[in-house]
């Protein structure tokens, strides 16, 4: 069987790390600090220029047109939620005389087709 010697290292790695640490903490507290402050900071930058002027341009267009069907369905199906339906008393008699009503399938109103590829031609070579 093949041994991983990857464990050992990593196990060595966060070892010493610790070890580090702690050496720091007795010896310099204020620098320690410092110093995962300023890795914080740093990661903290890092992630927002990455958010946002990097992932913006790898998907931000989807998104919003994502984010707009969104709100306008919101706002559609609170529309027709707002409104209180007509309910009349059914009595036992009512229910005995009528037949059970099957109700009818409605396509749901409130959904929005974002993007599609109607104009598109398949690329295809005939043979």
């Amino acid at each position: 069987m093949k041994r991983s010697y990857r464990k050992p290292i990593f196990y060595t790695l966060v070892s010493l790390a610790a070890f580090y640490l702690i050496i720091q903490l007795f010896s310099n507290p204020g620098g320690l600090f410092t110093n995962l402050l300023l890795i914080i900071g740093g990661a903290t930058v890092f992630y927002l220029i990455f958010r946002y002027f990097i992932q913006g341009r790898l998907g931000g267009k989807t998104d919003a047109r994502y984010s707009k069907a969104v709100k306008q369905s919101k706002k559609r199906y609170a529309a027709t939620s707002n409104a209180k339906p007509n309910v009349s008393p059914i009595t036992s008699r009512d229910r005995a005389s009528t037949k059970p009503a099957v109700p009818k399938r409605k396509a749901p109103s409130h959904l929005t087709v974002i993007d599609g590829k109607k104009g598109k031609k398949k690329n295809r070579a005939f043979f």
